[in-house]
């Protein structure tokens, strides 16, 4: 599996003042998905934070602005049952920036319960990923599929929070070896699976 360190540069994000940010005000207008769609067009298989510091855009707005066929989106609300799905995969790359640093960390999906005591929903510790989302921070959830010639392009999972944002990604593949058939079968269905719920934009 290739580093994400070399395509992802940090990424900074600026809490806006007024009303709190909803999943919907990071849509693409018309004129941003033309900008987001000539770009892939010459830059095939690029990261979406990659993407969104290069345009200038939030990295929400990149990916609400792909084609119909390379993303499914659902809100935030939708997290564990994607979830428990992703814990099919057999491997995942997970990426998560933080101001400069970019951390990757290869692993299995492991196991997640809401907490009794808390806003946390808790990962097991079974796994090289743990920890303790607050999942009523995510505002949406984002299926990528990017094309490049030749080769298996990057699939993952993107979620964001309010701000449009990514909290965190998980890849299945990118630059290094392609995934096994049964795994890039399972990705399909859990884009299927996105698919069948209330997408954060207006499909085109």
């Amino acid at each position: 599996m290739q580093r994400y360190t070399r395509m992802v540069p940090a990424l900074a994000v600026v809490a806006g003042m007024g009303l709190p940010a909803s999943a919907s005000d990071f849509c693409a207008t018309p004129e941003q998905t033309k900008q987001v769609r000539a770009f892939y067009a010459t830059n095939p298989g690029t990261m979406p934070p990659v993407a969104a510091t290069r345009l200038g855009l939030p990295e929400a707005t990149v990916v609400s602005a792909l084609e119909p066929e390379q993303t499914a989106s659902a809100a935030g609300s939708h997290f564990a049952e994607i979830w428990t799905a992703m814990g099919e995969w057999k491997e995942a790359t997970f990426l998560i920036m933080k101001g400069a640093n970019v951390f990757e960390i290869r692993s299995a999906v492991g196991k997640g319960t809401p907490s009794t005591k808390s806003q946390y929903y808790n990962i097991e510790y079974t796994h090289p990923l743990r920890g303790h989302l607050r999942l009523d921070l995510y505002a949406s959830i984002y299926a990528v599929s990017l094309p490049v010639k030749d080769k298996v392009g990057p699939r993952g999972v993107l979620f964001y929070d309010a701000e449009g944002a990514s909290v965190f990604g998980a890849f299945i593949s990118g630059d290094g070896p392609p995934p096994e058939a049964a795994e890039l079968a399972k990705f399909d269905q859990l884009m299927a699976l996105i698919r069948s719920k209330p997408a954060v934009c207006a499909r085109e």
